[in-house]
């Protein structure tokens, strides 16, 4: 239907509402940054203030109404029934039901009021009676339609929420659960290196018995053999020369079942952890002993050992026979060390020479082969008690002589050298010019 032009609209009061509406509006937008950011975030939120919800009908349905009157006057049309429903499927959709249902009246009204004849009448005629219940119904569908869709899609925003949420629990749950399997996994290898070294423990306790009984039991046959001996050179003629070999042979076999002794008191000293016995020792000497015990499996084996030593070390105090026992098992080691290497390449190496640690003097000694070498995972762990590289070894020889060697005040460690083979050195703190200046306390120190 058509109104007539030039008829003045009774508006005013729809015009006033949207333009108040619209400065409010304004007026929030320029109230500063941080408060139109808030008012912002809650207009657009799925759950703004109701206030706006019906805000939003109210002026969907006056800027419906108000379009209508603009087509009708300047373009003859006016096709206000989608113009209304535009505006409840808005405020449907913005709002939810009631705001849907504000809109829906408001537009029938609005229909009502200002499209159908008698215009400016609430009071419809018969004959457009009908079309104003068609609209009324279609505007309750089309709001019910966007109303339910808004209900829909708030609920699928609900359950994606709350699915991120259990998504997020299972997440610190996995997290936590991670974080529990890493500390039982610490807690298991805690356990394994714990039990690992009881058993290290039990087992140096088991050596250190069966090593006291060991010593106690070898010591009778080693006193049976050195009796035996001396009875042979008594029971030999003085003077006959034809006997001189064997009365040789006699006297080294006395030397070294004596040191053989020895070696076994130091031992039994070693299981009962008593003090050493401690005497000021040329090291160029005890490697000249060393030389002597080593040349028959020196050469034996096809090694050529040389030494580079300075014209004179400082003194030091220590125990012979240990200091002994630790640089031969060295010596003997590095021979292991070189047995698949060609002869001529058997060469091994003792050197010795001055040095100054932590402003005390001291003695450096070196043992360098020229084996097979050592892995750097083999560096850590090689002295280690039990711990061995050799087939036939038993992994307690290096373990020992650190120990005698950190009883006497100094250090034993490994090198991998430049080329083939590797090399052990031990340092030992020079004995003191006057008794009770520097050097290991003699009367402390104990294995």
């Amino acid at each position: 239907m058509r109104l007539p032009l030039g008829v003045a609209y009774p508006r005013d009061s729809s015009v006033n509402s949207l333009g108040s509406v619209l400065a409010g509006s304004r007026q929030s937008s320029y109230a500063g940054k941080g408060k139109c950011m808030s008012t912002s975030n809650s207009l657009w939120s799925p759950n703004p203030p109701a206030v706006w919800r019906y805000a939003v009908a109210l002026v969907s349905v006056t800027a419906a109404a108000m379009l209508a009157m603009v087509l009708e006057i300047y373009w003859q049309s006016t096709p206000f029934v989608s113009l209304f429903l535009c505006a409840i499927m808005v405020s449907a959709w913005f709002g939810g039901l009631k705001p849907g249902l504000l809109a829906i009246a408001l537009s029938v009204l609005t229909f009502d009021y200002y499209f159908l004849p008698p215009t400016h009448s609430v009071v419809p005629n018969l004959n457009e009676l009908p079309r104003l219940v068609l609209f009324a119904i279609a505007a309750l569908m089309v709001g019910l339609l966007s109303a339910a869709q808004r209900s829909t899609s708030e609920s699928l925003r609900l359950a994606r929420d709350d699915l991120a949420a259990k998504v997020q629990e299972l997440k610190n749950a996995n997290e936590a659960l991670h974080a529990e399997n890493a500390e039982r996994k610490l807690a298991e290898a805690a356990l394994q290196k714990a039990q690992a070294e009881l058993a290290h423990i039990t087992r140096m306790t088991t050596m250190g018995e069966l090593t006291a009984s060991i010593a106690h039991e070898v010591n009778q046959p080693l006193t049976a053999v050195l009796n035996n001996a001396n009875a042979c050179l008594d029971l030999l003629p003085k003077g006959a020369s034809h006997l001189e070999e064997i009365r040789d042979a006699l006297t080294e076999i006395i030397e070294d079942a004596d040191r053989a002794s020895a070696v076994i008191d130091r031992v039994r000293q070693l299981a009962r952890k008593a003090p050493f016995e401690r005497t000021l020792l040329n090291l160029k000497e005890l490697i000249a002993d060393v030389f002597a015990l080593a040349r028959y499996e020196s050469a034996s084996r096809r090694v050529t050992i040389r030494t580079e030593l300075p014209e004179a070390l400082p003194l030091v105090l220590g125990d012979r026979v240990q200091l002994q026992q630790v640089l031969l098992n060295l010596v003997v080691n590095g021979m292991d060390a070189m047995d698949t290497v060609e002869e001529s390449k058997r060469v091994l190496m003792i050197c010795g020479r001055r040095e100054t640690r932590d402003g005390m003097p001291g003695v450096l000694l070196s043992v360098q082969d020229s084996g097979t070498g050592l892995m750097p995972e083999e560096m850590d762990r090689l002295f280690e008690a039990f711990y061995t590289t050799k087939p036939q070894g038993m992994g307690i020889g290096l373990a020992i002589s650190r120990s005698i060697i950190e009883a006497h005040g100094g250090r034993l460690w490994a090198e991998p050298n430049q080329g083939p083979g590797a090399t052990f050195l031990f340092s030992l703190p020079a004995a003191p010019e006057r008794p009770g200046e520097g050097g290991p306390d003699a009367g402390n120190a104990a294995l």
